[in-house]
């Protein structure tokens, strides 16, 4: 059994925690892998590769850091088909299983067989032009248009289906999947829904007209974004990552995507608890 090690950039003592892992994982005749953005002295002891070759390699992988980190490699991980532990080393962490202090009885979990498949579906952007594809990815979260430092409105028409639901003047707008609804668009007074359903959540930034409201539309649905002429920049930012400057002329296509990540988690984690637990909704404050 081979597991990939991944983690966000500059990790404190990730040194002690590569070492630890390097031995409980050998104790139980597996290989680990690391990436090599990780390394921090010379060490033969140890395998160090390049995320692609991690990814392609690896039988699972152990991904610590935030939820960001964990979209960092959400595409790869679901292209290649390789089940993910999240340790969670940001502050919410919706997606992440677990604190570094519980790898190891996730470990053991796994090795016993007791940890359950929780799928999430991705959804796909296209960026086009003039009817040419310029650029196309896929996603765990969210895709972002919004303007740049200067305080302009943007105007956009939200076609679905090639029909003509909205021209919207706004800040912006997120094109979320269900398990980005607890991103991004909650902040931005989107719906929170359960990460199974085929859907896609469409949610306004400060839009200028207080009618146009988040809604929400069957994955199976094709919505198309066209950005009018811009007079200010406009980004394109996908799962928080990567961010693209938009073109004058331009359109976002988003689509169900084929590609599906598959999380492993304990059978102690429940949607709703981690709901209640991350957004504090049954502590009983003022209470005695």
């Amino acid at each position: 059994m081979i597991f990939g090690i991944l983690a966000k950039p500059n990790l404190n003592n990730f040194q002690k925690v590569q070492e630890t892992l390097g031995k409980f994982l050998r104790n139980r005749n597996s290989k680990i892998l690391i990436e090599e953005s990780l390394r921090q002295k010379p060490d033969s002891s140890f395998e160090y590769t390049s995320k692609k070759e991690l990814i392609k390699e690896s039988d699972v992988l152990i991904v610590m850091g935030g939820d960001g980190t964990l979209l960092r490699i959400a595409e790869d991980a679901a292209k290649n088909k390789k089940p993910v532990i999240g340790i969670n080393l940001g502050n919410l962490g919706f997606l992440t299983e677990a604190p570094i202090s519980k790898l190891e009885n996730l470990l053991d979990d796994f090795f016993e067989n007791n940890l359950v498949l929780d799928t999430r579906e991705l959804l796909q952007a296209k960026i086009i032009k003039s009817n040419k594809l310029l650029f196309k990815t896929s996603f765990l979260n969210d895709v972002v248009i919004n303007k740049g430092a200067l305080a302009k409105i943007i105007n956009l028409d939200l076609f679905i289906d090639k029909s003509l639901v909205s021209n919207m003047r706004a800040d912006g707008i997120i094109l979320s999947s269900p398990t980005g609804s607890t991103a991004y668009s909650m902040s931005a007074g989107g719906p929170i829904v359960t990460p199974s359903l085929p859907l896609v959540i469409v949610t306004p930034i400060c839009p200028h007209t207080l009618s146009n409201r988040p809604l929400v539309i069957s994955n199976k649905s094709v919505i198309n974004v066209r950005i009018e002429p811009l007079n200010s920049p406009v980004f394109t930012t996908f799962d928080g990552n990567l961010s693209m400057e938009m073109e004058a002329g331009v359109e976002l296509e988003i689509s169900k995507s084929p590609l599906k990540l598959k999380l492993l988690r304990s059978k102690k984690t429940e949607y709703f608890n981690v709901l209640k637990d991350k957004l504090m909704w049954s502590k009983n404050y003022g209470r005695k």
